[in-house]
């Protein structure tokens, strides 16, 4: 397991303002990701039980755990980023000298920061065009569908502030 300084807890990775929100706001969102995944337990548990031991199967619930997976990365995504738990290929990072690295961490940021931006911009869209169509979902649920997409919505703007901050401390001269 990295030590927290790689992970980016060290004091310093949070000096300004920017970095304290973003930790705090990716910090809930991961809080949020991680509730999910329990109620996504629970109701998987409670849907086969019901449907395997009791013969009684609840209709939805395949419905509902796509869309909770969908928010659990959604939300957990800019906190495994700040972590730094996300994947890339270190081996690359590792062999590079350190102003190299540097400017590749730039790079990967910006990469991001365009992928997130789009995210955004399209999610957007997506949940705009669901709410003034009035779409539904097609499962037993009948979920108006701007209400799952909006996960997307938050989780690009998580992943844009992340990124942001990451991005100034770069810029800075610090290290993420």
């Amino acid at each position: 397991m990295r030590d927290p300084a790689e992970r980016g807890e060290e004091a310093g990775a949070s000096s300004s303002p920017l970095d304290r929100f973003a930790a705090a706001i990716s910090g809930a969102g991961g809080l949020i990701s991680s509730a999910l995944i329990l109620v996504v337990l629970i109701i998987t548990g409670v849907g086969v039980w019901m449907r395997y031991v009791i013969g009684q199967p609840i209709a939805g619930v395949e419905e509902a755990t796509g869309f909770f997976v969908v928010a659990i990365v959604m939300f957990g995504a800019a906190e495994a980023s700040r972590r730094n738990d996300h994947i890339r290929i270190d081996i690359i990072l590792d062999k590079a000298p350190p102003r190299l690295r540097r400017w590749l961490d730039i790079w990967a940021q910006m990469s991001v920061l365009a992928f997130a931006a789009a995210l955004l911009v399209t999610a957007w869209h997506t949940v705009s065009f669901s709410r003034r169509f009035g779409a539904y979902s097609p499962g037993y649920l009948e979920l108006p569908m701007w209400i799952p997409q909006s996960a997307m919505i938050a989780g690009g703007g998580l992943i844009l502030l992340v990124c942001l901050a990451r991005l100034f401390i770069l810029l800075r001269g610090g290290r993420t």
